[in-house]
């Protein structure tokens, strides 16, 4: 990882964006976006960061599952029965897991396909109609680049986007805010070499800026009736370059927990 510049904010904003209807298969998300910003009498500005929640990309893409149609292996019922847990969503779950990492009570921590670690594979059954449930996007990082790309075409402004789910962490009761996609500004900041106000070098210090921004947008985005999917982060010094979700993620040698 290359380093890159950080400065930080005296003052941040978060404007969270609802009004937009329910999201389905193809809507385009930018369109819905900008014409919510401009309802609200508002504009972007370059820098702005724009936070989408993972349910609003995923239902765009068509990753909504009727569960009337799901199929259960043998492996599926095993685990359901296990964890006492419904077994159709379990059978969502191994197929969007990449390895099984731990099974109790209600929970069935997986690693995804797309690398994370996390519960129930993010297979969620909140604000989804009922008898359905929502995958994450399929390659949440390609979305967060295209996203940016037609934002800021439209809008003529430099920003950034990212994408946020839900995820718990370990030690740690409850949720927050994640990232799991982000263009324009960096994933990660490596702060090792740094001073700090004593004239020590930082060894080994390095900032999870966009799991940062998720966690403070979520405080607005909020998790079941809020209704605002959309955030817009202003006042954020951060250098624009391109970067990956890949770069918050340990290998499994490097992670201590598995």
């Amino acid at each position: 990882m290359r380093s890159r510049k950080f400065a930080p904010s005296n003052r941040l904003e978060i404007i969270g964006i609802d009004g937009l209807p329910e999201i389905r298969e193809g809507n385009d998300l930018t369109r819905l976006f900008l014409e919510a910003v401009e309802a609200k009498k508002l504009k972007l500005e370059d820098g702005d960061a724009i936070v989408f929640t993972s349910k609003v990309i995923a239902k765009s893409e068509d990753r909504v599952v009727d569960l009337s149609g799901v199929r259960v292996s043998g492996e599926a019922e095993r685990i359901a029965k296990e964890t006492e847990k419904d077994p159709r969503i379990v059978q969502l779950v191994l197929d969007e897991a990449k390895a099984v990492v731990r099974l109790m009570k209600n929970h069935v921590i997986v690693e995804t396909k797309h690398g994370f670690v996390c519960a129930n594979a993010g297979v969620d059954e909140s604000n989804v109609e009922e008898g359905r449930a929502v995958l994450l996007p399929k390659d949440p990082q390609k979305s967060a680049r295209l996203l940016k790309r037609e934002i800021e075409e439209r809008s003529g402004k430099a920003i950034s986007v990212l994408i946020s789910d839900s995820f718990g962490r370990a030690f740690r009761d409850g949720v927050m805010g994640i990232c799991i996609g982000v263009s324009g500004i960096p994933a990660l900041v490596d702060r090792r070499g740094e001073e700090d106000r004593f004239g020590k070098i930082a060894q080994i210090t390095k900032e999870a800026i966009a799991d940062e921004i998720c966690a403070a947008v979520n405080l607005v985005m909020g998790e079941f009736r809020e209704g605002v999917p959309i955030a817009i982060v202003r006042g954020l010094k951060l250098e624009r370059c391109e970067s990956d979700i890949q770069e918050l993620l340990f290998s499994k040698e490097e992670d201590l927990f598995r």
